[in-house]
């Protein structure tokens, strides 16, 4: 009876141990969605972007209205890892709309406020691009979103990318801890740690700070700013959130209108402050579901960024 018992043990022990060989292999099933984008203000509008501008007004594309040049393009970028599947990406929003789309779909599939992708995610090479010769929304930025890790994402018409792509614009934004012209903040997003970029007649000057200094104008301590300075602080508030070369994605896309740019949009003066969206918050611009055919867990990770006037 004893040596039974012993044999149970033993084959107990070693059923621990595989399981415990197996676990990191089962971790990487997981699909990994990562999303970056940036909250403006377009006077006294809050719009989600990753796209600070329209080209110039002297180039004219296809579709947009007369007053193009006042538009901003308001999209976050969407990211996919993990192992191959087919499935449903779906992006809707309870505060506002969702107004312009990359690829498009079926007009059963979106609504006002809603959008669904069927995709095919694998890690096939794309010999050629779609060419949309300036008509699809934010195409400009395109290649510098094409140089990030990630799976290539295909849909039935033949269409292959890097990336989802979407653009909206929230009815309110009176769930941001800080907003232009509030002189407080909650206990709870005191110390959120900000950005201040500032343009003097010496030159551009930044400040690592928190919320809390910003809403109470507390003394701040300005540096003479650098871009690699700034990288720097973009890069520790992604740790854990999306990877490197996603924050590169975002800094090249947005790095000229941090830092010079933004004067000249509506609402916007000489001072800049910057804060990443609390995880918990980013619900209130819009939520994102993915569905894969096999049941494989999904992880989201949301690098949204506010940029706002001080």
């Amino acid at each position: 009876m004893r040596n039974v018992l012993l044999a149970l043990l033993v084959l107990a022990a070693l059923a621990c141990s595989e399981i415990a060989i197996e676990s990191p292999q089962r971790e990487l099933a997981h699909i990994q969605v990562h999303e970056w984008g940036v909250l403006t203000w377009n006077g006294d509008t809050a719009v989600l972007s990753s796209v600070p501008h329209t080209p110039a007004p002297e180039s004219e594309i296809p579709g947009l209205p007369s007053n193009h040049e006042e538009m901003l393009l308001r999209a976050p970028v969407l990211y996919f890892n993990g192992p191959a599947f087919s499935g449903t990406v779906t992006v809707k929003t309870n505060n506002g709309s969702i107004f312009d789309i990359y690829p498009g779909v079926p007009a059963q599939d979106q609504s006002n406020n809603r959008c669904t992708w069927r995709i095919d995610c694998s890690y096939t090479d794309i010999e050629e691009y779609p060419d949309f010769h300036g008509i699809a929304p934010g195409e400009w930025n395109y290649d510098l979103w094409r140089d990030v890790y990630a799976m290539t994402v295909s849909m039935s018409d033949g269409w292959s990318d890097k990336f989802l792509y979407y653009e909206t614009a929230p009815a309110a934004a009176d769930f941001l801890p800080y907003r232009p012209g509030m002189e407080s903040v909650c206990e709870e997003y005191m110390y959120v740690k900000a950005l201040v970029i500032r343009r003097l007649i010496d030159g551009v000057h930044y400040s690592h700070c928190t919320l809390r200094d910003v809403a109470y104008g507390f003394d701040l301590q300005y540096a003479d700013m650098t871009p690699d300075a700034i990288k720097e602080v973009l890069y520790d508030w992604s740790i854990d959130v999306i990877n490197i070369d996603e924050v590169d994605a975002l800094w090249n896309t947005w790095s000229s209108w941090m830092l010079r740019e933004y004067i000249y949009e509506l609402g916007y003066d000489e001072s800049l402050v910057i804060y990443m969206i609390p995880e918990e918050l980013t619900e209130n611009l819009s939520t994102i579901s993915v569905i894969p055919d096999i049941p494989f867990p999904v992880d989201i990770s949301r690098y949204l960024l506010v940029a706002i006037p001080l």
